[in-house]
C-alpha cells in the first residue's frame, strides 16, 4: 500500500483509538486499538525505535566512533533528535481525506488483537496488525512497511491520541513526548504535501 495519509484519533464514545490509513490509489484501512493493545504497543514501538532507528541506516563514521557500540542513553537521545526532525518535515495540517473508493478489509474497522513489529536493516519497520476473533470468527490482517520518518510520525500521532485518551501510561515511555498544544491526529505523506518552511 502506497500510504498517502494516516489518522490516529481517540474516540471517547468507543474508548478506543481509531487508526485510518489511506493510499494514493483510494484504498482505506481502518483499525481499532484498545487500551490493552495500546498499552503493549507504546513501549514496544518506542524501544524498537531506540534500538534500531536511532542511527540512520546509511550513517557512516570516520572510524573514531563505533556506531554499533553506542549506548542506550545515547541511542535514546539520537532517536529523539530523529523524531523531532521527522515531525518537523511531516505535514500535520492537511485534513484527512474521507474519499476512499475501496476498503479492502470491509467497512468495519479491524479490531487489533495482535501486533508484530519487525525492524528491517534498510531503515524500514514492518508492522503487522491482526484481528483474531472467535465469535464471530475473524482472521483479518493488515501490514505496513514504514520508513523511519513515518514511524516517528506514527509515534507522534499515537502519543497525542494517548494523551487525549487519558489512559495514563504514556508518561513512562522510552521516548519522551514533546507535543504541541494543537490537536494533531493526522499526517499527510504524499510527495506533493506542503512542508513547513523555516526562516533563518
Amino acid at each position: 500500500m502506497d500510504i498517502r495519509q494516516l489518522s490516529i484519533h481517540y474516540h471517547v464514545e468507543q474508548d478506543r483509538i481509531l487508526i485510518r490509513v489511506n493510499s494514493s490509489a483510494g484504498d482505506e484501512v481502518r483499525m481499532w486499538l484498545t487500551r490493552r493493545m495500546a498499552q503493549r504497543l507504546w513501549p514496544l514501538i518506542n524501544q524498537v525505535v531506540v534500538d534500531h532507528f536511532a542511527v540512520p541506516a546509511n550513517a557512516q563514521t570516520d572510524g573514531g566512533v563505533d556506531l554499533a557500540a553506542i549506548g542506550p542513553q545515547t541511542r535514546a537521545l539520537l532517536a529523539d533528535a530523529r523524531r523531532e526532525e521527522a515531525v518537523q518535515n511531516a505535514d500535520f495540517n492537511t485534513p484527512y481525506r474521507d474519499t476512499a473508493t475501496r476498503r479492502p478489509l470491509g467497512d468495519t474497522p479491524l479490531l487489533v488483537t495482535e501486533i508484530n513489529l519487525t525492524p528491517k536493516g534498510d531503515g524500514v519497520m514492518h508492522m503487522n496488525f491482526r484481528e483474531l476473533l472467535e465469535d464471530p470468527p475473524s482472521t483479518r490482517s493488515f501490514q505496513l512497511d514504514l520508513p523511519a520518518d513515518m514511524v516517528f510520525a506514527v509515534i507522534q500521532l499515537l502519543g497525542k491520541a494517548l494523551e487525549q485518551a487519558e489512559w495514563n501510561f504514556c508518561t513512562t515511555a522510552a521516548m519522551p513526548l514533546k507535543l504541541e498544544d494543537q490537536v494533531v491526529d493526522e499526517a499527510d505523506f504524499a510527495p506533493d504535501a506542503p512542508r513547513p518552511t523555516y526562516l533563518n
